[in-house]
């Protein structure tokens, strides 16, 4: 082990990158847990309304297979939530700026299959939302602006399939405020609460039952 003047170990640009790529990837999941604790804080205490939010896989915290996890939960959505007609499926999504990389909300694109990792998940959302009474959606959180969009998993499809013939790599808050619900919110001192039973309410009307 080299060491520099200040007697600190001397990294290798490696070890430095990987320790710059954890710190992000921390630092995106911290934000993504705040968003999807709020989501559900604003909801549990309603009346006549069922939560339930599907379990992390370990490979979300420890990197999946190449870290020994041979077998990890597959989850279709963040959350199910049921108010009375409807069941919906939400997809939680916090970014930082008012433009998104996709890879960043729908994982690696892979140029054999052109699909994204996590696009099979979509694709299963919109084929359950076309049964009676059932919403599914990918709600996006804008954090630098503060406003928050539902937009349909068929919808976020569409636009995948816009991007991949246009080579389009990001979605813009422009594009969710046409094609999505914006949910309010209110911020606490830290926290955020979303009118999500509004939410609910507006979707009833885009939702066959």
């Amino acid at each position: 082990m080299f060491y520099t003047i200040e007697h600190y170990p001397d990294p290798t640009a490696g070890e430095a990158m990987q320790r710059i790529k954890r710190k992000e990837r921390n630092e995106r999941m911290n934000a993504g847990k705040r968003f999807e604790a709020d989501w559900r804080d604003s909801i549990v205490k309603a009346e006549n309304v069922w939560y339930y939010r599907f379990r992390d896989s370990p490979a979300t915290y420890y990197g999946g297979a190449q870290d020994g996890i041979r077998f990890a939960a597959d989850n279709i959505c963040d959350c199910l939530v049921y108010a009375y007609p409807c069941l919906h499926l939400f997809e939680l999504k916090t970014v930082e700026t008012p433009s998104a990389s996709l890879t960043s909300l729908f994982g690696e694109f892979d140029p054999e299959k052109r699909l994204y990792k996590k696009e099979k998940h979509l694709l299963e959302m919109a084929r359950v939302a076309r049964c009676p009474g059932i919403d599914a959606s990918v709600v996006i959180n804008f954090r630098a602006t503060g406003h928050t969009y539902a937009c349909a998993a068929g919808k976020v499809l569409r636009l995948l399939d816009d991007a991949r013939a246009g080579g389009r790599k990001s979605i813009l808050e422009a594009w969710c405020k046409t094609h999505g619900v914006e949910v309010a919110g209110r911020q606490l001192k830290v926290n955020w609460r979303y009118d999500v039973m509004g939410l609910m309410e507006a979707l009833k009307d885009v939702v066959d039952t």
